[in-house]
């Protein structure tokens, strides 16, 4: 897969994510007034679909032609496509070892701070309320 499609393909991703995140947005925004209200109905008899997907999903298709049009965004897009590839990925077994090297270390630090809030915890009960 070359670079250029790499890019087209993310800007599609990354466009519906935006969109979808704007449907939301435009949801909580339009049902603050009695005015907008009717854009957060559903159409076409269903709930699925509003006025406020449209427009989150037509907004966020304008700023990917945008960003795609733009030749300094395009540049950049293609510059970190460009590095990624350059990329020397972990094998599945150097990703396993670091994985439990990290939860091991978790553990261990998980005892031994759990060690010393019930030492702390215990000495100052002692101190507080020497009766105990």
């Amino acid at each position: 897969m070359t670079n250029n499609r790499i890019v087209a393909f993310s800007y599609v991703v990354l466009a519906l994510l935006a969109g979808i995140f704007l449907e939301h947005v435009l949801l909580g925004l339009f049902s603050l007034t009695s005015v907008t209200q009717p854009l957060t109905s559903g159409l076409f008899g269903t709930d699925n679909w509003s006025w406020a997907s449209i427009i989150g999903l037509v907004l966020a298709a304008g700023i990917a032609f945008w960003a795609w049009t733009n030749a300094t965004t395009h540049t950049y897009a293609d510059e970190i496509v460009a590095e990624l590839r350059k990329v020397t990925w972990p094998t599945l077994e150097e990703t396993r070892a670091a994985t439990i090297a990290v939860i091991v270390a978790s553990l261990i630090a998980a005892v031994l701070l759990g060690t010393f809030d019930v030492a702390w915890r215990f000495l100052t009960d002692k101190i507080q309320n020497p009766t105990l």
